[in-house]
C-alpha cells in the first residue's frame, strides 16, 4: 500500500471483458496492475476534475456476483484498514447499483463510493496491488482474512443443500429441474441463492453439512464465512470446471469433489450457454445417501 499525490484516474471504457482505463501517476506513468490483464491502458488526458483529500483506489466495479467478488473486492484487505476514506472505482456502467451497495455493506464495508466518470486528478490516492485475480488464479492471505466476514456456529441440523441455477437467466442446464425433484426425495433443499440476503447465503454455503451444484459463483460465498464445516460437491454445467472454484475450496482448506460430465450443447452463444446431461442420474447416484 503507498500513497500517490497527485494521481489521474481514467475512466473505464468498453465492457466488462474489453476497456481501457487505469490511474496514471502525476508525470504520466502508467500504474500496470491498475487494470485487469483484459484491459488496456487509457491514453493519458488532462483532468477535468479534481478531488480534494484521500482516497482508496477500488479497481473496477462490476455486476457480476464472482467477478465482484474476485476482481471488484480484490483490494478489501487495504480498505479494511483505511475505514474512513471514500473508495474510487471505474466500471462499465454509469452508476453504481443497489445490489452492489447492499453487498458493500453486508461485509461492512460502509465507506463512500465514487464512479470516475472523467479524467479526474486526486491530491492523495491510496493505491494498492490486487488481493485477487483471475489470471492468473491468485487471492493473496490478506485478502482471504479479510474476506472472513459472517461467524457462524456449526450447524447440528446437519442441511442438505443443492445450490441451484435453474431460476437463472444464463448458463443453465435445462433439465437440472428433473435433478432437484429427485434430490428433494433424497432429503435436499434446493436453494436458490440470489434470492437470499448475503448472510443466508453465507450461512448455509459455510454451516451445511452437504453443498452440492453446478459450477458458478455460488460456491464463492463460502470466503465470506470465518469457518466452513462441510462437504461441497462440484458439478459441470458447460466442458469443464474454471479453476478458480477447486482454488478458492484449496484456499479455504475445505473436503471437496469435482465430478465432470459429458454435456451436450444446446445454445452455445454466450452469454446464454446452455447445457444438457444426458445421465442426470448419475448425480443422483452420487449424492443420494450422504
Amino acid at each position: 500500500m503507498k500513497i500517490i499525490k497527485n494521481a489521474i484516474l481514467i475512466p473505464l471504457e468498453g465492457t466488462m471483458d474489453s476497456f481501457t482505463g487505469g490511474v496514471f501517476t502525476f508525470d504520466g506513468q502508467f500504474i500496470e496492475d491498475s487494470l485487469l490483464c483484459r484491459g488496456r491502458p487509457a491514453e493519458l488526458q488532462k483532468p477535468v476534475e479534481h478531488l480534494s483529500g484521500t482516497y482508496i483506489y477500488g479497481g473496477c466495479l462490476f455486476g457480476h456476483f464472482g467477478h465482484f467478488i474476485w476482481e471488484s473486492l480484490s483490494r478489501l484487505y487495504t480498505i479494511r484498514q483505511c475505514k474512513n476514506y471514500p473508495i474510487l472505482f471505474i466500471s462499465p456502467n454509469d452508476r453504481i447499483f443497489n445490489v452492489q451497495k447492499m453487498l458493500f455493506k453486508s461485509i461492512g464495508v460502509n465507506n463512500e463510493i465514487l464512479l470516475v466518470k472523467a479524467s479526474t486528478s486526486v491530491e492523495s490516492l491510496i493505491y494498492s496491488s490486487p488481493g485477487s485475480t483471475l489470471n492468473p488464479v491468485f487471492i493473496s492471505d490478506k485478502q482471504i482474512d479479510s474476506l472472513k466476514y459472517f461467524d457462524f456456529a456449526e450447524n447440528t441440523s446437519k442441511e442438505k443443500i443443492w445450490l441451484s441455477r435453474s431460476k437463472l437467466e444464463y448458463g443453465k442446464v435445462t433439465n437440472e429441474p428433473a435433478i432437484e425433484k429427485e434430490l428433494i426425495k433424497a432429503g435436499y433443499d434446493i436453494i436458490h441463492p440470489q434470492t437470499l440476503p448475503l448472510r443466508e447465503q453465507v450461512r448455509l454455503v459455510g454451516t451445511s453439512d452437504i453443498i452440492a451444484g453446478f459450477d458458478g459463483s455460488q460456491f464463492f460465498s463460502l470466503l465470506f464465512s470465518k469457518e466452513v464445516y462441510g462437504k461441497f460437491f462440484v458439478f459441470n454445467r458447460r466442458r469443464g470446471i474454471p479453476s478458480t472454484i477447486p482454488y478458492a475450496f484449496q484456499k479455504r482448506n475445505v473436503t471437496f469433489e469435482q465430478h465432470i460430465f459429458d454435456l451436450e450443447s444446446v445454445n452455445s452463444e454466450w452469454p446464454i450457454t446452455t447445457y444438457h446431461l444426458p445421465e442426470p442420474t448419475k448425480i443422483i447416484e452420487i449424492l443420494n445417501g450422504l
